[in-house]
């Protein structure tokens, strides 16, 4: 059944919203500030966003909710806005340390707060990021995934910025296949594209010849350069409609935003194409969902092909 949150919390909610967006806003502000100044930083906010997913049983990694806190990976904030700490910064930093981490419980009286004192969560160390869930759906013997990775990207293709989804597909993959046995996976066919509807439905039909799963990120928006899924629907002979609505309604869960995704899942031949978003923490968030199933998938998609 459907339910709202109450008032309350849609309250609370605002208001973190609104803090993440200021702290996003002020990247002249460093966290070392934040910790000598107030006690926490982002990452400290990163690490309670990624508590409250454990806590409330949704799936998010660290790096997952860093990105969230920071609006970018934090590694892309970090090399674009942390400049190296003073003397003076450092030495507020090291007097604060007994008040770090694990001691805030056992440090806080009973009523009020010390004068100063960090987030419980300051220095904690956090769990890998890694894979949230290893289980899998299929339960047959493995089956062979050939692999395409395309990413759909005008700026990515000009070498604007650095390609960072394409990379995160084959890591979540072959972070999968190793830890369930589910598949044996080959990467066939990686490229970057830029988002033109031709080049896209061009190089889909071409790898369908030697991939049997091709995993697209980028370009299911709404601006006028979003023509992923209208490529996909072209070279596609059927559209995996019950799948792609199990992936938008599980993601939309933890990114509302994801339900304004257009993206589609196709059957090219015998090849699957699935449109992932663009940004890395989505990517990993969907293939979280669509991973357990893609066993099945192959093996359906093998049997076309197998010999009579």
């Amino acid at each position: 059944s459907f339910c709202t949150m109450d008032p309350r919390t849609e309250m609370e909610a605002f208001a973190f919203r609104k803090l993440v967006q200021h702290l996003q806003m002020r990247t002249d502000v460093q966290n070392i500030d934040l910790m000598n100044l107030s006690g926490f930083c982002r990452n400290c906010l990163s690490k309670w966003l990624h508590a409250g997913a454990k806590q409330f049983g949704a799936e998010m990694t660290y790096d997952e909710s860093c990105e969230a806190v920071y609006g970018r990976p934090y590694k892309e904030w970090k090399a674009e806005f942390q400049t190296p700490a003073t003397p003076e910064q450092m030495a507020l930093y090291e007097a604060s340390k007994p008040h770090h981490a694990a001691e805030h419980d056992a440090a806080a009286p009973s009523s009020g707060l010390p004068a100063r004192l960090h987030s419980d969560v300051c220095c904690a160390d956090v769990e890998p990021s890694g894979m949230r869930n290893v289980e899998s759906a299929y339960a047959g013997s493995p089956v062979a995934i050939k692999l395409g990775v395309l990413t759909v990207s005008d700026r990515a293709h000009n070498q604007v910025y650095q390609d960072l989804s394409g990379p995160a597909i084959l890591e979540e993959m072959g972070q999968y296949a190793s830890k369930t046995g589910t598949w044996d996976m080959s990467v066939c066919q990686q490229r970057v594209v830029p988002d033109d509807e031709e080049t896209i439905a061009d190089t889909l039909q071409e790898w369908s010849e030697s991939c049997n799963i091709i995993l697209t990120t980028g370009g299911t928006g709404f601006s006028a350069r979003d023509v992923t899924p209208e490529a996909t629907k072209r070279v596609s002979h059927k559209l995996a409609t019950g799948l792609m609505n199990k992936v938008l309604m599980d993601s939309s869960k933890l990114e509302p935003l994801a339900a304004v995704s257009r993206a589609v899942i196709g059957v090219c031949g015998h090849c699957c194409i699935i449109n992932l978003p663009g940004r890395p923490s989505a990517v990993r968030q969907n293939l979280s969902i669509v991973m357990p199933l893609l066993g099945h998938v192959a093996s359906q998609l093998a049997r076309d092909v197998a010999p009579p």
